[in-house]
């Protein structure tokens, strides 16, 4: 068990860790950055990965049913609309509240269907505490959100009016609030589209190993969302012409970096979830989610994201230990 949870620290490092790169890509535009990102990160990089470590891989995913394919890459398509969303509202609100608002409602709906979809319900005790490790989280990510109503109403009041950041406040808040709902997608996809993982496993393949399967069936519909979306908003804008600006250079190897630190959080993530048992898809979702949102933080207090805001700072921080209580309430409940 205590391998299984070192694994999953890894991954929430790297989940903490790949929003702060989708700031600061000049010269690249967004949807320039967007579309390269979907290319390596979502497409290439799951099957580069996954030819590695399964051998043949491609065959489990011809051996699975179509409607299970369907299923997997419709999650990853909801997922794809989602982090289009997640990525937009970093740039109006921020790392440290995006991803709070965004990884608090994933967690609640992403760790509760799956227990569904695979018929894998806890003992009465084990429930409980799960329960409540799963409200206390709740309640640090309402006193998240609650420091960055605060940080938005000190602005308001410093400028007298309604500004355009304001606005932007609020666009900012209900795109996390959606990509949160679709971020679960991620997850339940997953947990949908365990029967090559099984397929593979049933061959003699690591079960850590071949988890990698589940994301290549729910990242091709996730792929699809995101290129064609940013691939209408380059030519539209034409931003095309980023790709040889002068200091694009920086912009490539960005784009490189995130893909691999997102995709690693995940993968990663999944050989966790074997470790951990037939409740790896539950507990590991939560841990998963709410430690990385803590490290998601540091890096915005790191990227002084809340400098000159104190009151609101404070309110943050508190936010980030009632999580920390909610993990280990969580972790308790997995060795119940």
């Amino acid at each position: 068990m205590a391998v299984a949870f070192t694994v999953l620290l890894f991954a929430c490092l790297f989940q903490g860790s790949f929003g702060i790169c989708f700031k600061k890509y000049q010269p690249f535009s967004w949807e320039a950055f967007w579309l390269l990102f979907s290319i390596i990160g979502v497409l290439c990089i799951p099957h580069i990965w996954c030819s590695i470590e399964v051998p043949h891989y491609m065959s489990y995913i011809k051996q699975t049913p179509s409607i299970t394919l369907f299923w997997g890459a419709l999650a990853g398509f909801f997922w794809g609309i989602s982090s289009i969303w997640y990525s937009k509202a970093i740039d109006y609100i921020g790392v440290s509240l995006t991803t709070g608002i965004n990884l608090g409602l994933s967690n609640l709906l992403g760790s509760f269907i799956p227990m569904i979809i695979l018929n894998t319900y806890p003992k009465a005790r084990v429930l409980v505490v799960l329960l409540i490790g799963q409200a206390v989280l709740m309640v640090g990510v309402a006193v998240l959100s609650k420091a960055g109503f605060i940080k938005n109403k000190t602005n308001n009041t410093e400028e007298k009016k309604e500004s355009k950041a304001g606005k932007l406040f609020g666009t900012g808040l209900i795109m996390a609030l959606a990509s949160g709902a679709g971020s679960a997608a991620i997850n339940i996809g997953a947990s949908a589209s365990n029967y090559p993982v099984n397929l593979a496993i049933n061959n003699g393949v690591n079960s850590t190993s071949a988890s990698l399967l589940a994301w290549v069936v729910v990242f091709a519909g996730g792929f699809i969302a995101n290129f064609v979306y940013a691939l209408i908003k380059v030519l539209k804008n034409k931003t095309y012409t980023d790709y040889v600006k002068p200091g694009c250079g920086k912009a490539y190897f960005k784009v490189v970096l995130t893909s691999f630190v997102w995709f690693a959080a995940l993968a990663i993530y999944g050989k966790a979830t074997a470790l951990l048992g037939t409740l790896g898809p539950v507990v590991g979702w939560v841990v998963f989610n709410g430690l990385a949102l803590i490290i998601a933080n540091i890096w915005g207090f790191l990227d002084k994201e809340w400098k000159g805001y104190k009151k609101a700072k404070n309110v943050a921080i508190f936010g980030n230990v009632i999580i920390l209580i909610a993990l280990v309430i969580v972790g308790v409940s997995n060795g119940l």
